[in-house]
Order: C-alpha cells, then sequence, then structure tokens
C-alpha cells in the first residue's frame, strides 16, 4: 500500500485526484492543509505548484495532468526511487469484452479494465503510451478474438508502426491457467490479458 497525502487549500484539485486515485486499490489517498504535519508513514505528498514551498516532504509531486496512468506510474516512481519503469507490456484478450492490462517490469500492475470496442482499446493504448515514462514499451495481442483482433492490430499498426513492437502471441490456456492469490480479484477477460503480457510464444 503507497500511502499518499494531498496537501492543499484547493478542495477542487483534491476532488478531481481522489476521482482517480480512489480506484486504485494499491494507492491509499488522506488530505490535509499545507501548514498541518505529514504523518510520517507518508510516502508521496501531491500538492499544487502555488503550495509546494509550504510543504517539508522530500518526495514532492506536483501532478500536470489527471490520467490514471500519469499520476499512478509517478507516484510508483517517487514511493520506489526510481526515474522510470525499464518496460511495460500491454496485454490485450480481443473478444466480445476485450481485457486490457498493462505491467511494468514484469510485476507491477498498473492498470486493469474490459473494454468493449475496438475504437476505445486503441485509444486506452494512445493514453498508456503518453502517460508512462518507459525505456521499452511492447503491445502483445492474442491470438483468438477474429474480427475484433484484426481491427485492433489494423489501427495499431496504422498508428504505432515501426514505434512500438506489436507481438500476437498464442493464448493457450489463458483463460484456465490459475494466477496467485491476490490476482484472483480479476475478472476472466482480465486474468487473460495479464497472462498475455507474460506469454513469450507469438504466432
Amino acid at each position: 500500500m503507497i500511502n499518499v497525502i494531498i496537501a492543499t487549500k484547493n478542495f477542487r484539485f483534491v476532488y478531481k485526484l481522489n476521482e482517480i486515485l480512489d480506484a486504485i486499490n494499491e494507492v491509499k489517498t488522506e488530505h490535509i492543509l499545507p501548514d498541518e504535519t505529514v504523518p510520517e508513514d507518508t510516502d508521496v505528498v501531491i500538492t499544487t505548484e502555488t503550495e509546494k514551498l509550504a510543504i517539508k516532504w522530500d518526495k514532492k509531486f506536483i501532478p500536470k495532468a489527471f490520467n490514471r496512468y500519469y499520476l499512478y506510474s509517478n507516484i510508483l516512481y517517487l514511493s520506489t526511487g526510481i526515474d522510470n519503469f525499464s518496460e511495460v507490456i500491454i496485454g490485450i484478450d480481443p473478444g466480445k469484452t476485450i481485457g486490457y492490462a498493462v505491467v511494468a517490469d514484469k510485476k507491477t500492475i498498473v492498470n486493469t479494465l474490459e473494454i468493449y470496442t475496438a475504437v476505445d482499446t486503441v485509444k486506452e493504448v494512445i493514453s498508456t503510451f503518453f502517460n508512462i515514462e518507459t525505456d521499452s514499451l511492447v503491445i502483445k495481442i492474442g491470438a483468438g478474438g477474429g474480427s475484433i483482433k484484426e481491427e485492433i492490430v489494423h489501427r495499431l499498426n496504422d498508428i504505432f508502426y515501426e514505434k512500438v513492437p506489436i507481438h500476437i502471441v498464442k493464448e493457450d490456456f489463458t483463460s484456465k491457467t490459475r494466477l496467485s492469490s491476490s490476482e484472483k480479484r480479476f475478472s476472466k477477460n482480465i486474468t487473460s490479458a495479464l497472462l498475455i503480457t507474460s506469454r513469450e510464444t507469438y504466432v
């Protein structure tokens, strides 16, 4: 659990942050005013540009956007002391309901969700691409899914051709493979997308 303090007098700022951060199970937020003492167990303090000097804390984050990938990745960088991720893999399980997973450095689940159209899936990939700092971004797509898979691949190739590796991977047993107990909360589609991120058998 990452303990995040939001230190500001700007309640609209707090509301916009909590709209996003409340959905991240690994992040716990608390709000204080800038002149209040930051709790000792705090990992990261988020504040505004105008209030940052009033905050006596080393790990301060002044966000420039309100996007899940941007916020969560920067919180992770500060809390762990890294500058960026070495590798981010996007796993896509195509089908009527599309599973989508973003995994950093083979262990950190940055986001998971279910999507219902190829267009929205591509929009999510674009959001991931522009909001996470990483040395390497790879997209892995399950070989099943028929026309949905073909549309996703076609649209992604139009946008990311020669910029981002796009691999079609075998989905053998992705829907049946059991994950660790900490990952059992995910749906079948998201579980498959998570497993796809670790597949090395390309079609």
